[in-house]
């Protein structure tokens, strides 16, 4: 009988998630203008003089229903192969938006939440994941969209409440798609 109950409950709720209607049209619009293919040229900055280091990658996005937005990376980040998966939704519960990043070159994964501002343009994720060492690590990621289409990702870690900007990402779409 407990096992029937329990069959029940999953099926409802279930069904319920799936007849639920998105329930921030916004949103799904904003996750949906980052489908398709993309050229990306990717800045690293650290280096004392500086001076970024620059290399390319390339990422393709599609949407998981109405409600996720999948991106998967791949270029080369300081001479070393590169790939990253991430995961963008809305919660429509916290009204924000929520983000999850694993890549080939951590096991731990990053996990963000933001808001989207309208009038500039731009998402501001904040969140936490772990650096190579293990240890917590902050980040603040700027998303802003340019009226030629591209956009432009900034990765800022934060420390003892400064932040330092770690990458950056422009992103434009690749001929023909």
């Amino acid at each position: 009988m407990i096992v029937r109950i329990s069959q029940l409950f999953a099926v409802a709720v279930f069904l319920s998630a799936r007849l639920a209607p998105a329930e921030d049209l916004d949103a799904a619009k904003q996750m949906k203008r980052d489908v398709g293919a993309w050229n990306v040229v990717i800045k690293m900055f650290g280096d004392s003089s500086g001076a970024p280091t620059v290399s390319k990658g390339t990422e393709t996005n599609f949407m998981l229903g109405d409600m996720w937005l999948i991106s998967h990376f791949k270029g080369e980040i300081m001479e070393t192969r590169f790939e990253g998966l991430r995961q963008i939704g809305f919660d429509p519960k916290k009204t924000i938006f929520v983000a999850s990043w694993v890549d080939s070159t951590s096991p731990y994964s990053t996990h963000t939440e933001g808001t989207w501002d309208d009038k500039s343009q731009t998402m501001t994720l904040i969140g936490t994941g772990k650096g190579l060492s293990g240890n917590e690590m902050k980040t603040k990621i700027l998303v802003v969209y340019n009226e030629d289409g591209s956009h432009t990702s900034t990765m800022y870690g934060i420390t003892q409440g400064q932040e330092m900007k770690m990458m950056e990402f422009h992103y434009t779409r690749s001929a023909g798609k």
